[in-house]
Parts: C-alpha cells; structure tokens; sequence
C-alpha cells in the first residue's frame, strides 16, 4: 500500500502569479522525481470544464450569486472524487490553481453570501478533503 499523497492549494487574485509559482514548484518535483499533479479550479475535470465554460461566459451576466456558488461547488465535488482523491490515494503531490477558500472570499465574501454558507458547503463539496498546504500568492505591482 503506498503512503497518502500530499496535497497543496495556491489561492489568490488574478493575475497575481499562481501560474508562475505553480511552474517553478513543478519543476522542482521533476527534478526530485516526486509524483505530483497539478489541476485547477474550476475546469479540472471534463464535466468541470463544461462548468468552467458556464461561469467564465460572459454572455451569462444574469447568473444568481447562489447559482453561481453551486456551480463552483459542483465542479468541486466532481474534481475531489475524479482527481484529487485518487490521486492523493496514489501517493501523488496534488498542486491545485485555486480550491475551497478561493469560495470563501469571491462568494462568500466579495458576492455577499456569507462566509458560514460558503463553508457549509465546501464541507459537502469537498467531504472534509482540505489542502495540507494553503499557499496565498499576491504579488502587488508598485
């Protein structure tokens, strides 16, 4: 039976650099020859791409702030049971571009819902399954 996998969330804005920060720690698990993989939200998963197509088009102005959230929920429940979890049953590294708190702030903070609601349903989304490593990346132009 192999060891439990390790998994890590990069959370913060757009365009602040997870991408670049997620590219780096990358390149160190290759050159170590740690298992790792790296996913994101929403979209990880092809029913969470059909989902990430609904929430990004821009085409869909009147989408409910609750309607919204669920979708975000949804595309996290399918990418926990289709890839975090077994990746992380294989003894893989998970590194994911955004997770449950990314929720917590845009919807339950910056959309209103509340942030108890939110993480009421992230428990549901994710049952129980939180990173072991939350890494908030900011970087701020002067």
């Amino acid at each position: 039976m192999s060891k439990r996998g390790f998994f890590i969330s990069f959370e913060g804005g757009e365009g602040g650099g997870k991408s670049t920060q997620i590219k780096r720690l990358k390149a160190v698990f290759k050159r170590n020859r740690i298992p790792f993989l790296v996913t994101l939200e929403p979209g990880g998963t092809p029913i969470g791409r059909k989902i990430r197509e609904l929430l990004l088009n821009p085409k869909n102005k009147r989408l409910s702030i609750r309607a919204e959230l669920y979708l975000y929920e949804a595309d996290r429940a399918q990418h926990v049971d289709e890839v975090i979890e077994p990746a992380l049953n294989a003894g893989k590294v998970v590194i994911t571009d955004r997770y449950a708190d990314s929720s917590s702030v845009y919807q339950g903070v910056c959309r209103g819902l509340g942030v108890p609601w939110t993480e009421t349903l992230n428990d549901f989304a994710t049952q129980g399954l939180y990173p072991d490593l939350v890494i908030v990346w900011m970087f701020l132009k002067r």
